[in-house]
């Protein structure tokens, strides 16, 4: 803790000019070594940062802060006071999913991310089979965009089958195992949790390429002004973000981690 105190003669505690300095200077030396995706780990709060500079903390959430910052030609300490500003004005409430248990993280992830996504695919599809038909001649974007997001879509649909069917059972049978100290016995049909972590993982890749395309066709959603889905679009691929993260830098690395503990 960087509490270094002295008290003035009216019995205030004030923190001394030079340790202030010093606490500052190693706060940001902890945090610039951190990878960005232990970050938002540990604080979610702070995703809002990453997602202001684009910086992809959810499938290269290995990738440290300063080498994100030389990535982005973003100036590393405005970058850290971002952060920790973000922190201060945005309490974590229950939002602490580094702490939960691998099991209730299953069941968010469900109700969360995976039934609104597949609900706003069936509302998106139609929309942008309309603005294709109505404004495709017109911005050639719109068909490439339709066709981007149909492509996304039937990926992400697949993909959500097999985490609830596949991996997310596996991940529940070992947390009881852990909860009640029991027997883990490997499920016959999946010989270890790694290798559909890896399938999956090369699937979250596939579908935030495809939003990236998506992204730089729309200059960010912003046009073509006629699409009334771009903004359906952003939120849709916010909250693919925050899902792929929640995975990667949380939920798939503590499955890897708590299958060796129970198979050691």
């Amino acid at each position: 803790m960087c509490a270094y105190l002295n008290f003035s003669q009216k019995g205030k505690r004030t923190a001394k000019p030079g340790k202030r300095l010093w606490c500052n200077f190693t706060l940001m030396e902890s945090i610039e070594k951190k990878p960005v995706g232990q970050i938002v780990a540990d604080d979610f709060t702070t995703y809002a940062v990453f997602e202001s500079h684009q910086i992809d903390y959810y499938n290269n959430g290995k990738q440290i802060l300063e080498e994100v910052a030389a990535e982005h030609a973003i100036d590393l300490p405005a970058l850290i006071s971002e952060i920790e500003k973000q922190k201060r004005s945005s309490p974590q409430k229950d939002e602490d999913f580094n702490s939960w248990p691998l099991d209730a993280l299953c069941d968010h992830i469900i109700k969360n991310y995976h039934v609104p996504a597949e609900q706003q695919i069936k509302e998106i599809k139609p929309a942008l089979e309309k603005a294709s038909d109505s404004y495709g001649g017109r911005y050639p974007a719109i068909p490439e965009i339709k066709n981007l997001f149909d492509e996304a879509a039937g990926i992400i649909v697949v993909h959500q089958k097999k985490e609830e069917l596949i991996l997310f059972p596996f991940i529940r049978k070992m947390a009881d195992a852990k909860k009640n100290h029991k027997e883990f016995v490997t499920p016959r049909a999946t010989k270890s949790v790694e290798s559909p972590v890896q399938m999956l993982t090369h699937e979250h890749h596939q579908q935030s390429d495809l939003f990236r395309k998506i992204a730089g066709l729309t200059r960010g959603y912003t046009s073509p002004g006629e699409m009334d889905s771009l903004h359906f679009l952003k939120e849709f691929e916010l909250q693919l973000h925050q899902h792929l993260h929640l995975e990667n830098n949380i939920l798939f690395p503590k499955a890897l981690k708590l299958e060796k503990e129970l198979t050691a």
